[in-house]
């Protein structure tokens, strides 16, 4: 339950559906798995403009029509790059309900916000565009889906009230990016938080070797990589929605199948998801802990957050992320091109990491990197 609605704890993303030959979405697959899950209780749908290059909100109004309006829950995200004008907001909005064939949407967002986009929402009076299409009934509930900095969200929710807030959160990211920082804000202001990335795109569902044989030792191996992700969000607080980007039937039934029959974690299975998550963790290319001792640099380079961004993307191989994480970087002037090879940092290091010789390939690999 949940501010007098009651919404299935496992939501249906629509980011990742099955598709053809030619790159469409398999209409008939992925309707045949949104029919399962709905019949099976789940009943929040979640959607965005760009999604499968526009065919999501599509294919996902389609396929919600054929039940009661009221049976479900349909969210979907204002896409920030397209909003260059007030006009633009209205446009796009009115645009994205005639694409889903729906007459209001019970959940919207603000897509992708970070620190960069704070502007963009003050310029173009987006938040008091999206609060009078509350008054018209038009959006049920506001909020937005995030990638940006702690201080960004802060900033964001201490200047203007929302209903729920979409972060990547699982049990790596909680620790590895500080994904706790922003879950413990938003508990701070009562803010209910919608998951996404529970399985990290899939890779916590194929974690490393090392990783899936502890899985497969530990309580006769009988849950999955996937299904321990699932789990561990599942003994979160303050999560009424776990998102899940389901692209095969089998995706469909094993969520299901978890979601029914599980309520959170014993103490002896959350010790147990710490030590896999310490163990990829453990697995970065360069042992930075982030302790910040090698700063300041005199030439400005954020030698921590280079190194997360490089072994983040070493370990998870997510270029989006990686691409935009170093852009924000560079965008500040700290990236690992300003590195001079002063030698500064060397001696304050305590894993006595070479840092400047780490410093050229990094940028390379990171400004080189494409989608």
């Amino acid at each position: 339950k949940w501010g007098g609605i009651e919404v299935s704890r496992l939501g249906f993303g629509c980011m990742r559906l099955p598709l053809n030959a030619d790159g469409a979405i398999d209409r008939e697959t992925a309707a045949e798995m949104i029919d399962t899950a709905y019949k099976r209780g789940v009943n929040y749908f979640d959607t965005a403009f760009g999604y499968h290059n526009g065919e999501s909100e599509i294919f996902t109004g389609e396929a919600l029509r054929r039940y009661p309006r009221d049976s479900y829950y349909i969210a979907t995200k204002l896409p920030m790059p397209r909003i260059t004008s007030e006009a633009a907001v209205d446009d796009t909005f009115n645009e994205q309900l005639r694409k889903t064939g729906m007459d209001y949407f019970d959940f919207y967002l603000l897509h992708g916000l970070n620190g960069s986009r704070l502007e963009a929402i003050k310029n173009f009076k987006i938040y008091e565009k999206m609060q009078e299409k509350k008054k018209q009934g038009l959006i049920k509930r506001l909020g937005f889906s995030f990638h940006g900095d702690f201080e960004a969200l802060c900033t964001l929710v201490d200047t203007y009230e929302w209903d729920f807030v979409q972060i990547q959160i699982n049990y790596v990211d909680y620790v590895m990016t500080d994904a706790k920082a922003l879950y413990d804000k938003l508990c701070e202001k009562d803010i209910p938080i919608i998951v996404m990335e529970p399985v990290r795109g899939g890779f916590l569902a194929n974690p490393p070797e090392a990783v899936k044989k502890e899985m497969d030792a530990f309580e006769g191996g009988v849950v999955t990589p996937a299904g321990w992700a699932m789990r561990w969000c599942i003994s979160m607080d303050n999560m009424p929605v776990i998102l899940s980007g389901m692209s095969t039937m089998e995706q469909v039934a094993e969520n299901l199948d978890t979601f029914d029959n599980v309520d959170g974690l014993t103490d002896a299975q959350a010790a147990f998801l710490d030590r896999c998550r310490d163990t990829i963790i453990g697995a970065k290319s360069i042992p930075c802990t982030g302790c910040r001792y090698c700063m300041d640099c005199p030439y400005g380079v954020d030698i921590p957050a280079v190194f997360s961004t490089y072994n983040e993307y070493m370990l998870f191989k997510n270029a989006f992320r990686a691409i935009n994480n170093y852009a924000m970087i560079t965008g500040r002037d700290a990236g690992a091109d300003k590195c001079v090879a002063c030698g500064a940092c060397v001696p304050l290091c305590p894993q006595d990491i070479p840092i400047p010789d780490q410093m050229p390939e990094i940028h390379t690999l990171l400004s080189n990197l494409k989608l």
